[in-house]
């Protein structure tokens, strides 16, 4: 199982969809003032150079944000206004994470969530991962943002470690959100049958929370 890294696949086509797909999802649960709990069950490294060793060996980047980028500046279009508000979220969160202009630094789930977390709400972001590089490649990048309580990170598996946390706290005004992302490297065939059981609990311990699901459809 250790052999997996997102390292390989950071910024393909696939995250372009599940990143855009997370950031719409939270900025319409975000409508509401009262806080939130983000859980990312299989958070990775969190943060990825495109112009490193893992990402340069399979290149997915290119037929991902980098061919939108470059198709919108084919369109004149520009790549900060883009041809819909979650596009153009999604592209403002690459741009925070390359103020230079020049695409390196692609970010994960955790990043996509800690970025969209608002402190006056009291947002929770809790990230487990078992790889055990990555686990602590992630520990590193969160805490660069001095972030203390409100991100947690555990090096768990997080099939198991999402349970306790269901249902979430209250927040200040006594209501309890909550939004889970699962997405496991499937590179084990257990991962499809432990989705299934983990959303199933999940659903039973707290039936009115948010749950996102990545599910590959490999052909």
């Amino acid at each position: 199982m250790f052999s997996y890294r997102h390292a390989f696949h950071a910024g393909n086509h696939a995250d372009v969809l599940k990143h855009t797909t997370l950031i719409a999802t939270l900025r319409h649960l975000m409508q509401k003032e009262a806080g939130l709990t983000l859980i990312d069950t299989h958070a990775g490294a969190g943060l990825y150079r495109l112009d490193g060793d893992y990402t340069e060996t399979g290149g997915e980047a290119k037929d991902g944000v980098v061919k939108l980028m470059a198709a919108l500046r084919a369109a004149d279009q520009p790549p900060a206004k883009a041809v819909s508000p979650a596009i153009d979220d999604y592209l403002d969160l690459i741009a925070s994470f390359n103020p230079s202009g020049a695409l390196r630094v692609y970010p994960g789930s955790p990043f996509v969530m800690q970025h969209l977390m608002r402190a006056e709400s009291r947002d929770r972001l809790k990230l487990f991962e078992l790889h055990p590089t990555d686990s602590k490649t992630l520990s590193a990048n969160i805490a660069q943002l001095d972030a203390g309580r409100q991100i947690a990170v555990a090096r768990q598996d997080g099939f198991e470690g999402v349970k306790p946390l269901l249902p979430p706290p209250p927040s200040a005004t006594g209501s309890k959100r909550a939004l889970v992302l699962i997405d496991p490297s499937y590179e084990i065939k257990s991962d499809y049958a432990k989705v299934s059981a983990c959303i199933q609990e999940c659903i039973k311990r707290f039936p009115t929370g948010t749950f996102l699901v990545w599910y590959p459809v490999i052909p």
